[in-house]
């Protein structure tokens, strides 16, 4: 899925205010990250993710380090580690990047499932890919908290606060839920690749008559004549049904002039219910 930027950053003003460079910047890069991840299934997904992002990183849209570095957390200790060359470190695992991944045991976790070396240089969560990768694993597969995106946004619910369990119980979850439904509006009115989610399956490209006088069907079940090119301008005669045959007189932003073949009517409808017939025939006197 991809989205238009302008688009994207109009809506974005209007929905939460205007951004500076940093976080304009920071929000580009979780864009094009979000943009080449082929395992985000739905658009609401990226909502409720970058709702997180903006709670967790303060609205900066950029990875963070914890505030406080973990002070009067235990995993706010320092624990040794050595990787497998045998050399040892002394790190402490509090909170980094978008989502502010603790533990050793989850940065253990995440450095094996991306292929990198998070557990012996845990500031590689600051780097904005890697922790685009580890919020999209963890939040897509539960490693977090065992609870995922698909839990509560699918095909039959989207639950945006209860959804707050995948990083952090119920803490914060109304104020996030507000930002992803408002995130949700910003990324639907700016998507150029639709998924899933609610938004809709692109359509072909309106059909387009070769040439006037080319013979067309009617594939709808009912389809309506206008006295012009939009569905705003009043209906002409009655609507024709499936099958019908018509001649195509020109076309015009989705629409095609037509005559009926049978009764001579003429007027416009919407080309993509219109499909060729097998042979051409002369436009009726």
């Amino acid at each position: 899925m991809r989205f238009d930027r302008q688009k994207f950053y109009a809506a974005y003003t209007s929905a939460f205010g205007a951004l500076n460079d940093s976080q304009r910047a920071g929000l580009d890069a979780l864009l094009s990250a979000a943009e080449a991840d082929s395992e985000i299934t739905d658009l609401r997904w990226l909502a409720y993710m970058f709702a997180t992002v903006k709670h967790e990183c303060a609205g900066t849209w950029r990875p963070i380090e914890e505030y406080g570095k973990g002070k009067g957390h235990k995993y706010g200790q320092p624990v040794t580690v050595t990787d497998p060359a045998g050399k040892s470190y002394s790190n402490v695992y509090y909170g980094r990047g978008y989502v502010q991944l603790t533990w050793d045991y989850n940065y253990r976790n995440m450095g094996k499932v991306l292929g990198n070396r998070l557990l012996y240089e845990p500031s590689l969560a600051l780097d904005a890919d890697i922790a685009y990768g580890i919020m999209s694993y963890g939040m897509r597969t539960g490693s977090f908290t065992g609870a995922k995106l698909s839990r509560f946004i699918n095909a039959s619910t989207c639950d945006y606060v209860n959804a707050r369990k995948i990083i952090n119980g119920l803490d914060q979850a109304d104020r996030i839920a507000g930002y992803a439904q408002k995130l949700e509006t910003v990324l639907r009115g700016s998507v150029i690749a639709a998924v899933p989610g609610g938004v809709p399956t692109p359509q072909p490209a309106p059909v387009q008559p070769a040439a006037t006088g080319q013979i067309f069907t009617v594939t709808a079940a009912s389809l309506n004549v206008r006295s012009g090119p939009g569905a705003g301008n009043p209906t002409v005669g009655a609507p024709l049904p499936q099958g019908t045959a018509v001649h195509a007189q020109q076309a015009q932003d989705g629409w095609t002039q037509i005559v009926v073949q049978a009764t001579g009517v003429s007027g416009w409808v919407s080309s993509k219910y219109l499909q060729p017939s097998a042979a051409p025939a002369p436009v009726p006197a």
